[in-house]
């Protein structure tokens, strides 16, 4: 086992010399030491959260049951006198009393699962910092062994990969698995589960603030003071908030708890995840072709579930569908306005493809109103002036949308009658007419030895969502 004095050479020297027992216990402490730094910080607000919140008597009988819990595990001899204080502690509660003592516990378990969400990433980049990563691309594997049998698992898709080599995958056999892999994950509704979107902003609005706190150590005393003041009235805020609704959700509600998790994090994680699996893969296998852009696609049941639950009806899973273009539709609207404003290149200084060229004069034809309002400020910028008709696209295939949910899934399926037909010349009637335009912006950059990975990022993401999940 790596020993303190060879910690701190292997540290002076500037090389990773810890061995495989060490580093998991090393990694350990350093995640130890980040979560009881930040434990403290948490553990302070949340007694100064109970202290104004509830009677004095109150707050004392919480803050030592909190002190009686935490020491059973420290002091195992004092086990049974503990559990017996806590119990009475507990018994001497009247139901008001008790309700606040469920509430305390449940904010403070949720103050401490945002920090520990938080940990592990920190932990690593410390431990990148300290000089402490060691290249565990020599550790001893069993050749013999069944693939990824009985032996550690990878933590890492860079682990995986040279697990993967050193196993001695061809590559060719991992470029066909790879083209081959079908991931699709299914979200389903559990109704009981619903949290609110107001708590779920408040927890987001906390982990900034102490990520704020905590991460920044050039900020000054005074901003020190003042993050702590907003984390300390948000948390009070929190403990002021219902934290379930007070009437039976809908199935739509279902649905808006589904999609949050789209719109807040599988969005812009998807991306992400892709280009974490391409590094990897290009570092280890680099003749093998990257993964596909639609790597990963998603189902959903929630609002389509007809097992057993007689809310969801024909006209719901009309709604739903609907609901859940238009979230794609606004995630994409926002994506292209951020790419045009990106993409200032001028023709005075940048050779642009033949192809685009053609398809602003088609554009030019198709949407003059767009051509008299932007031509002349972008009448050098072609890249923002094809973005410029995108987006009018986009807007009127999100009107469609909103068309189509107006008049009902019986009405839409029936017919296309003019009342919800007022677009179909110029909306985006396929995702592939979407990918399109965006695939002809790549190709002029790329042609002109240039790159965009705004525009590469969102190329994934129509790829994986299209413009509405699928239902299972």
């Amino acid at each position: 086992m790596t020993t303190p004095q060879q910690l701190s050479m292997s540290q002076s020297s500037g090389k990773s010399n810890i061995d495989n027992e060490a580093r998991p216990i090393l990694a350990d402490q350093i995640s130890g030491r980040l979560l009881q730094d930040r434990l403290e910080l948490v553990e302070d607000l949340w007694e100064t959260v109970v202290r104004s919140e509830c009677p004095s008597g109150q707050a004392d009988r919480l803050l030592k049951l909190k002190i009686l819990s935490n020491s059973i595990d420290r002091e195992g001899h004092k086990r049974t006198n503990q559990i017996n204080e806590i119990v009475s502690l507990i018994g001497d509660m009247d139901l008001a009393e008790a309700i606040a003592a469920a509430r305390a516990f449940s904010l403070y378990f949720q103050l401490v699962n945002i920090l520990e969400q938080r940990i592990e990433e920190d932990s690593y980049l410390e431990t990148i910092s300290s000089g402490l990563v060691v290249d565990n691309s020599k550790e001893p594997i069993d050749p013999f062994a069944p693939p990824l049998a009985s032996q550690s698992s990878p933590a890492t898709f860079r682990e995986l990969f040279e697990r993967l080599r050193q196993l001695n995958v061809p590559p060719g056999q991992l470029e066909e698995l790879l083209r081959e892999m079908d991931i699709r994950l299914v979200f389903t509704a559990h109704p009981t589960e619903i949290v609110r979107h107001t708590v779920r902003h408040k927890q987001t609005r906390v982990a900034s603030l102490l990520q704020q706190l905590q991460s920044d150590k050039l900020i000054s005393a005074s901003e020190k003071a003042s993050l702590r003041l907003q984390l300390e009235e948000e948390i009070t805020l929190w403990w002021r908030t219902d934290e379930l609704h007070q009437f039976k959700p809908s199935v739509l509600d279902e649905v808006d708890y589904a999609l949050h998790y789209f719109q807040q994090v599988l969005f812009d994680a998807m991306p992400q995840l892709r280009r974490r699996i391409c590094a990897s893969l290009s570092r280890t296998y680099p003749d093998v072709d990257i993964p596909k852009e639609a790597f990963c696609t998603f189902g959903s049941w929630v609002g389509s579930d007809r097992d057993g639950n007689p809310s969801v009806t024909p006209e719901i899973t009309w709604r739903t569908a609907c609901y859940q273009r238009q979230l794609m539709l606004d995630l994409y609207i926002n994506s292209v306005q951020e790419l045009r404003d990106q993409l200032s290149i001028s023709m005075q200084w940048s050779q642009v493809g033949a192809q685009l060229l053609e398809s602003l004069e088609m554009e030019r034809v198709r949407f003059p109103h767009i051509y008299e309002e932007r031509a002349a400020r972008y009448r050098l910028e072609p890249y923002r002036l094809k973005l410029s008709y995108t987006l009018e696209r986009l807007r009127l295939t999100k009107q469609r949308n909103q068309e189509l949910s107006s008049a009902g899934w019986e009405t839409s399926l029936e017919s296309h009658n003019s009342s919800i037909n007022l677009s179909d010349d110029l909306h985006y009637s396929s995702i592939d007419e979407f990918l399109n335009d965006l695939e002809l912006i790549r190709n002029s950059l790329v042609m002109t030895n240039l790159s965009c990975e705004h525009l590469d990022t969102l190329l994934t993401q129509v790829n994986i969502f299209w413009f509405l999940f699928s239902q299972s």
